[in-house]
């Protein structure tokens, strides 16, 4: 009962991060200062999630695999565009930090702020598509498995348009990019996108994890 417990309660932390993290990507349809203090709870919630995290972290530590190089790789990808993402939002603050204006005018910053969530997004698939196994039981033991599969279609679907829709190529390179089709669309549909785009990059690495197999355990 216990494990089952601290299960649950993983899920649901692992559930409200990544609610946060696509509250995040909408910025374009939020109020500045919420996203302002979506921003510093994703932060702490980050956190509490690489703490209780740490034992599964140290385990890749040991007995180095290319499977284990590539997850702490990824992992540690997600940690240096994460705090890229608070340390730019500090500097761009309006409300809950004071900062230089020099610092908040400069376009660097600015297109940082921008360029590491997607990267974070793309990262985060990786990270989903190692642990699909894990997840895929637990999703298919609550809705079934041809829900789950007729919504992964649908999703990953969904997110492949967004990936175009929202020009995450230029985004990636730092472009100038304010508006682009998908930011026009409902805030429900665009938040779906970014769902889905972290779905579309957890079943390419998961694939690629079933098509390598031993080689790469």
């Amino acid at each position: 009962m216990a494990g089952f417990a601290e299960a649950v309660k993983i899920f649901l932390l692992d559930g409200i991060l990544f609610a946060l993290f696509v509250a995040e990507l909408c910025f374009h349809h939020l109020p500045k200062i919420l996203h302002e203090i979506f921003g510093v709870a994703f932060a702490l919630m980050i956190a509490v999630h690489v703490w209780k995290s740490r034992r599964r972290l140290t385990a890749l530590t040991k007995n180095f695999t290319p499977r284990k190089i590539f997850s702490l790789t990824t992992d540690a990808a997600l940690t240096v565009c994460a705090a890229f993402t608070a340390a730019t939002g500090v500097c761009m603050s309006n409300y809950l930090f004071a900062v230089s204006a020099e610092l908040h005018r400069n376009m660097t910053l600015h297109q940082l702020h921008v360029a590491a969530p997607y990267a974070m997004m793309i990262l985060l698939g990786v990270h989903v598509g190692l642990h699909w196994r894990e997840l895929h039981a637990r999703l298919t033991r609550l809705i079934g498995e041809k829900i789950f599969n007729a919504l992964l279609i649908l999703m990953s679907a969904l997110g492949g348009l967004g990936l175009s829709m929202n020009r995450v190529d230029d985004r990636l390179l730092m472009k100038h990019i304010f508006a682009t089709p998908a930011t026009e669309l409902p805030a429900v549909i665009f938040a779906l996108m970014i769902v889905g785009g972290v779905i579309f990059f957890a079943m390419i690495t998961s694939l690629l994890d079933k098509f390598f197999g031993r080689s790469f355990k």
